[in-house]
């Protein structure tokens, strides 16, 4: 029973075309193209396209380097690679099988005659919108290399600016957490100790060693409940943390917060001007780049840039829509006045990222100078609050002693 083989074969004439053969073996396959007078690259049994493998397919997103993908695949082609033959080589080299499925699959449906924005448009999830948005802009001006090239800095660009706030905040976060479990010692073991110990000595205490020692004793009494009670709150901040680790911390309460907020929506805006350029620079429309960028912002600003697109749509000037709407400050709307003027929209919004992302370095410098040293002195104000408390009911046992 012969089964179909796909080929990359070099031809008389020294150009590269992929073909499929049906055969009984490889080697059969092989033997029948070298008779025709062509030179056999690769040879492997075709993938059939219907009923595709789920199974295989499932979780191919999680695994998947998109970024490394659009570069990877940009320089093969700019190497001289057609697309087919940078997906098969893409393919071939992977080692894992989601990503080899996930890859075969794209390159069965470039095969079966697809344009490649279509055959990634067959995945929900596993491509980003503005992946396949810059794909079909490119396939319409014949440079699908460049464009692959262009996301793949830009998405570059965003991580490295991501990484430096992240980056910032590590230290802070660290101390924080230190802290925190240093007083939950001592309010969990230290203290019931001392509780059990002074409440024997029977000595009027101080208000607020008393309100210390009765929290003492209640640990003591329901180590159990308080551990629960301890292990739910854990839990809940897990929860909450983890559910703004996967919304991209766009919540309405986040930007509510003093710094953060303010932060967090100006890194956004970065985003959403980088990546707005990058898809007019690719052939696509002022109103839909930013619709395809909607999903960069908060839920907030999310509103608001579907009243500038509306605004856009009616007639009203990019820098005008944007500064009602509240999403452009003063410099950002005099560099668009004077995009709009000179034609030169996609690198003038590139320029308004680099400025949104040097403010935000400094912004986030300043503030992580500010709050490490804040956050030094409170928590060495409520370590040294406990053990104050803790060690007065000692002091006037010694004075009465003496």
């Amino acid at each position: 029973m012969n089964a179909a083989f796909e080929l990359v074969v070099r031809t008389r004439s020294g150009s590269v075309q992929a073909l499929v053969v049906n055969a009984a073996d490889a080697a059969a396959a092989r033997m029948g193209v070298a008779a025709q007078g062509m030179q056999v690259l690769t040879c492997q049994p075709r993938q059939r396209s219907v009923e595709r493998p789920q199974k295989a397919l499932r979780g191919g997103n999680k695994a998947l380097d998109i970024v490394n993908l659009s570069y990877e695949l940009s320089s093969l082609m700019a190497a001289g690679l057609s697309v087919t033959e940078a997906l098969r080589t893409l393919a071939q080299k992977e080692r894992s099988t989601a990503r080899r499925a996930v890859l075969q699959d794209v390159l069965t449906g470039v095969n079966e005659g697809m344009p490649l924005s279509r055959a990634l448009n067959r995945h929900p999830g596993r491509f980003p919108p503005l992946l396949i948005a810059t794909v079909s802009a490119s396939e319409q001006t014949g440079d699908l290399s460049t464009a692959l090239l262009r996301y793949s800095e830009h998405q570059q660009s965003i991580k490295a600016l991501r990484d430096k706030v992240v980056g910032a905040a590590i230290y802070p976060a660290l101390l924080l957490g230190v802290g925190c479990l240093v007083v939950l010692f001592l309010l969990g073991v230290v203290v019931p100790k001392f509780a059990v110990l002074i409440e024997s000595t029977r000595k009027e205490l101080p208000w607020t060693s008393q309100l210390m020692m009765s929290w003492g004793r209640l640990v003591a009494e329901h180590l159990w409940s308080v551990a629960l009670c301890s292990l739910g709150a854990l839990a809940a901040l897990a929860l909450t943390v983890r559910h703004v680790v996967r919304t991209g911390a766009k919540s309405r309460w986040i930007e509510a917060l003093p710094f953060i907020g303010a932060n967090m929506r100006q890194f956004r805006h970065a985003q959403l001007y980088r990546t707005t350029g990058m898809l007019i620079h690719g052939g696509i429309a002022a109103p839909q780049a930013l619709q395809l960028c909607a999903t960069l912002l908060g839920d907030a600003d999310q509103g608001r840039l579907a009243q500038a697109v509306t605004m856009i749509q009616e007639g009203r000037s990019l820098s005008g829509a944007l500064n009602a709407a509240g999403l452009a400050d003063p410099v950002a709307s005099s560099m668009l006045t004077v995009a709009e003027r000179t034609g030169t929209l996609s690198q003038i919004l590139e320029r308004v990222a680099l400025f949104h992302e040097s403010s935000l370095q400094r912004s986030v410098e300043l503030t992580s100078r500010l709050f490490e040293p804040v956050l030094m002195i409170v928590i060495g104000l409520v370590i040294g609050a406990i053990v104050v408390l803790m060690y007065l009911p000692i002091f006037d046992l010694a004075s009465s002693l003496q």
